[in-house]
């Protein structure tokens, strides 16, 4: 009777795992088949793809190439420039600041940065989470200046010191989205830890999620890890090489996280674990602007499927990005491509994985 239940438990367990492996397969193919059909339509050289779920690692691949001109195979570990994917990162630094009590949302910012200059007296009401929010009515950033490559420990705080701030809106009044308002967040980051910006985030949130090699700080990316951006020449549809890498130390708090899938899945599992008993990360995911709801803290909200889901787009010269959280599932994606033309891969190509992982 004994050698007939471990003969029965044997089988059962031989055909989950082997259905397991089976789905697990079918998963694959098709996420090989959506992608490779859009990167054919659309040309893009370089792209790769994470997906976790309950704390695993469910997918993590490279597909192309790093740069059209060398032809070097994009791997899983394979790092991005992520744009504003980069706000997801400022706006929980600035949120563990709360949770250890340097920082409160309803400060005022020139609280924390009294050297700040402006004319308009109502720039003295702008709180910490509207910058967090895109609420504050700043203006966005004017000219990025990419490649610059000054690297002082007081680069980012002499930019905003030397800052005329003026305002598009009425603080509290509109949702107006605000690089300018992520720069500065960086900068409250410094002041509320008494650290750069880059160490700061990287000691307390990369190192902790596992991160080895992502970086604010594009030079202290491996060079064997990089890719090139690329773009396309309008009249001709010729994809080229750009020459200048998105980089400058002052935009760090809206724009300059490089990460790889893999890193970016273990700071999806990271960020979904804490979001379970922590309640300041749980407030990034709720809504926090009245007149338009699908505003967090960081978080850009919205649905796939018949789920909620929470995370930001990105988009720089020569990259584009998007991540997405599927909290109530456990589930996190993130896609990364080296171009920035024909956007809409990034949706066309996430969503429908989003959608075979909740059918999972």
């Amino acid at each position: 009777m004994k050698k007939l239940l471990l003969v029965l438990l044997f089988v059962t367990h031989w055909v989950a795992l082997s259905w397991a492996q089976k789905s697990s397969e079918t998963l694959i193919a098709k996420i090989d088949e959506l992608v490779n059909a859009k990167m054919s339509a659309y040309k893009i050289p370089g792209l790769a793809i994470g997906v976790v779920k309950n704390g695993q690692l469910i997918y993590a691949k490279g597909y192309g190439v790093k740069n059209i001109k060398t032809q070097e195979k994009v791997d899983k570990n394979t790092v991005f420039h992520l744009a504003s994917i980069s706000k997801l990162i400022t706006a929980e630094a600035i949120m563990l600041l709360v949770q250890k009590g340097a920082l409160r949302l309803e400060d005022k910012l020139v609280k924390v940065i009294p050297e700040l200059k402006f004319s308009d007296e109502r720039i003295k009401t702008i709180t910490i989470q509207q910058l967090l929010n895109h609420t504050s009515g700043l203006p966005d950033v004017r000219g990025y200046n990419w490649g610059n490559k000054n690297q002082a420990p007081n680069a980012l705080a002499n930019h905003v010191k030397k800052l005329k701030l003026r305002l598009k809106y009425p603080p509290g009044t509109k949702l107006y989205y605000s690089n300018l308002g992520y720069d500065i967040l960086a900068r409250v980051v410094e002041r509320a830890s008494g650290e750069m910006f880059e160490d700061y985030v990287k000691t307390n949130i990369l190192v902790k999620a596992g991160m080895k090699y992502s970086d604010f700080r594009y030079f202290k990316i491996p060079a064997n890890l990089r890719c090139s951006p690329h773009s396309q020449r309008r009249v001709s549809g010729q994809v080229y090489v750009r020459k200048t890498y998105p980089y400058n130390r002052v935009h760090a708090g809206s724009s300059t996280l490089n990460a790889s899938a893999v890193d970016m899945c273990l700071w999806m599992s990271y960020f979904l674990k804490a979001l379970q008993n922590n309640t300041n990360y749980q407030k990034m995911l709720q809504p926090s602007f009245t007149a338009y709801p699908r505003i967090g803290l960081g978080f850009q909200l919205g649905k796939v499927g018949n789920k909620m889901k929470a995370g930001h787009y990105g988009g720089d010269k020569g990259f584009r990005s998007y991540l997405m959280l599927i909290p109530e599932k456990n589930i996190g994606l993130v896609l990364m491509g080296n171009c920035d033309y024909k956007e809409d891969y990034r949706q066309e190509i996430l969503h429908p994985i989003a959608k075979m992982m909740l059918k999972k």
